[in-house]
């Protein structure tokens, strides 16, 4: 313990000497606060171009989703391609335990998801999709039988 101490006391010291020395101190600072504000702008504007990003294709998304005529009635691939993109683009989704069906615009989820909220959020953001008729949850959560099984289980 005495010796990390005396090391990180020793270091101080050194940065102190190094930075408050009477000839070059000044440019040794000014050296430092312009290399730290140099890295501060490159990561702002880092950030700034991923934020740009993001946003630009979320806009993508959304154009693509409303670029169909309303009129037209609608494949039920195309209605599934839409679904997909809005949920696998939902942070935290579970895309390996959930699957999407539609037929004629009805669309039906199956699979496991880690909590109630989860499969509510899930179902709320297909049923917003267009093109989707009705949404059925056959969502379950982990040791849970699926709904859709246990009707057939109680007959047996």
């Amino acid at each position: 313990m005495k010796i990390r101490n005396l090391l990180i006391g020793g270091a101080l010291g050194a940065a102190l000497v190094y930075f408050l020395d009477p000839e070059q101190g000044r440019g040794r600072r000014a050296r430092l606060q312009d290399q730290f504000g140099a890295r501060l702008r490159d990561g702002q504007r880092s950030l700034e171009r991923t934020a740009r990003r993001l946003r630009d294709s979320a806009q993508g998304a959304v154009a693509q989703l409303e670029s169909a005529s309303p009129g037209e009635p609608e494949d039920d691939l195309t209605i599934l391609s839409r679904v997909e993109s809005v949920l696998f683009g939902m942070p935290g989704f579970p895309k390996r335990s959930v699957n999407a069906e539609v037929v004629q615009g009805g669309l039906t989820l199956r699979g496991e998801v880690m909590t109630e909220e989860e499969a509510r959020a899930v179902v709320e953001a297909a049923s917003r999709v267009r093109g989707v008729v009705a949404v059925e949850s056959l969502l379950h959560l982990p040791g849970q039988e699926a709904p859709n099984k246990a009707p057939s289980r109680r007959v047996r």
